[in-house]
């Protein structure tokens, strides 16, 4: 498997990022129709969207026609953006985001603490969940001063009223830190591994995202 290091760098280069993003928010928007077809439950998505997408003109109109065209609600899709791209044209990339929370989209920021973190990103970007980075816990794991750092921020969020994920968990004692914090959200490999669609489906929501059963 191809780490999305190793390739998205190149394509945000030669431009060619919009292109394969476009290609996965579509699979993405297929999947939530055929799965509510099906008769599971409504899951949102999470869906990755470059910093050089959200520049782009057409960003708006081709994310509400995916969801539109496939019969869903512009909350069931969640566009994760890194913190990052804050860094480029803050003005812009703040308009663009609060028209998209505006047409329903759920935004999420995604790999905070990987480096680019400051307060004023969190008062200034009209965001919905803040995705904490997989180094920000481990290094708050052993460093007592990361964590009083990391608990800090958690409050934070919360009075901002964010919602509070914590990335790359990989074992009770990761999650039992979490939980001590007063995070209540968490992915990583503790829960489980990425899969093909048709075992999550099988094991997440055949059994028990099925109506009537």
């Amino acid at each position: 498997m191809i780490s999305p290091g190793d390739f998205v760098p190149v394509f945000e280069r030669n431009g060619f990022i919009y292109h394969l993003d476009l290609f996965v928010w579509r699979k993405a928007c297929r999947m939530l129709r055929e799965w509510k077809e099906m008769g599971a439950a409504a899951v949102p998505i999470s869906v990755n969207v470059s910093r050089i997408d959200l520049y782009h003109e057409d960003l708006l109109e081709s994310l509400l026609g995916m969801v539109r065209e496939n019969g869903l609600d512009p909350g069931e899709l969640h566009l994760e953006i890194t913190e990052s791209a804050y860094v480029k044209d803050s003005v812009q990339l703040v308009t663009v985001i609060r028209r998209l929370r505006q047409d329903g989209f759920v935004i999420e920021m995604d790999d905070f603490g990987s480096g680019y973190s400051s307060l004023n990103t969190l008062s200034e970007l009209p965001i919905d969940t803040l995705k904490l980075d997989l180094n920000f816990l481990r290094q708050a794991e052993h460093q007592p001063r990361r964590q009083k750092v990391m608990r800090l921020i958690i409050d934070l969020a919360r009075e901002l009223r964010l919602q509070v994920v914590a990335e790359g968990v990989e074992t009770e004692a990761q999650a039992a830190l979490l939980k001590a914090m007063g995070c209540r959200y968490a992915q990583g490999y503790l829960f489980g591994r990425p899969m093909p669609e048709e075992r999550f489906f099988r094991e997440y929501l055949g059994k028990q995202g099925l109506k009537g059963r």
